[in-house]
């Protein structure tokens, strides 16, 4: 059994011989930095106790030290299981048996290339500072043109109507985001539904973002300095959006090899 943690879920996978077949999904913040560790422990449990496995990888957002990782460990008592950060369970996943690249994209980001025993990472900076194409990096986006739109910078009825389920008045915005850390990468379905509708604000956030992301794989693509199959894993790209769609259609005119999660090109 495989359990993948990130900012907006765990997903609970098995290997089948067709590849990975997600069982079950469990939503919440499972960044070890930023979610609640005790709550994180407690669906772990949960996860492995109702799908019972001999062995059990788990890769958690935000697991970087040994201590974090013998803690987890620990805490997990009994169960013989093989943890890891988010970023190296999809090395593990992936790169098993040969070379390529990956881009994750969900809460967060991250663009990794393995060619032999070269390892390159970019990206991965946290919200803080940002992780380019991210659900963080479009709700932030999203909030940011919602506020200017209210200012009177910009006139679109679509996203206006979509973002005042969410934020009445500007003054409620900054509240929820400073005082309440409203979860911004929430938002993004938001920005694609509106997308979808029409909406130009949307598109041209969907434009820019997407633009990020081919702009970070051809840096991995120079840097590692051949051509390999790329992997596109991660909540943004697991639906047909057009988020995921305008990402496909750019880097299918760069000729990159695209991959899945479940292994299809």
């Amino acid at each position: 059994m495989i359990l993948d943690g990130g900012g907006s879920s765990l997903k609970a996978f098995v290997q089948t011989e067709s590849g990975l077949k997600l069982k079950a999904k469990y939503k919440g913040n499972f960044n070890l930095q930023t979610g609640e560790r005790e709550k994180i422990l407690r669906t772990i449990s949960t996860a492995i106790q109702r799908f019972p496995a001999e062995k059990v990888k788990i890769g958690l957002a935000g697991l970087l030290s040994k201590k974090d990782k013998s803690h987890l460990v620990k805490s997990l008592v009994g169960k013989k299981a093989n943890v890891m950060s988010d970023v190296d369970l999809a090395f593990d996943l992936h790169f098993h048996n040969g070379d390529g690249m990956m881009a994750i994209l969900g809460t967060g980001s991250i663009f990794v290339a393995k060619a032999g025993r070269q390892k390159i990472k970019l990206g991965g900076y946290g919200r803080a500072i940002g992780d380019a194409g991210s659900g963080y990096a479009i709700g932030q986006e999203a909030v940011r043109n919602y506020l200017e739109l209210l200012d009177g910078f910009s006139s679109d009825t679509i996203f206006e109507t979509a973002m005042k389920k969410f934020f009445r008045t500007k003054e409620d915005a900054i509240r929820k985001v400073y005082r309440e850390q409203f979860e911004l990468q929430h938002l993004a379905s938001v920005v694609f539904m509106c997308a979808e509708k029409g909406s130009t604000i949307a598109n041209e956030i969907i434009e820019r973002q997407t633009s990020l992301v081919v702009q970070y794989i051809q840096t991995l693509r120079r840097r590692i300095g051949c051509d390999l199959p790329l992997f596109l894993i991660g909540g943004l790209i697991e639906q047909e959006t057009q988020y995921s769609m305008m990402l496909k259609e750019k880097l299918k005119q760069l000729n990159i090899n695209i991959r899945y999660q479940n292994g299809s090109s």
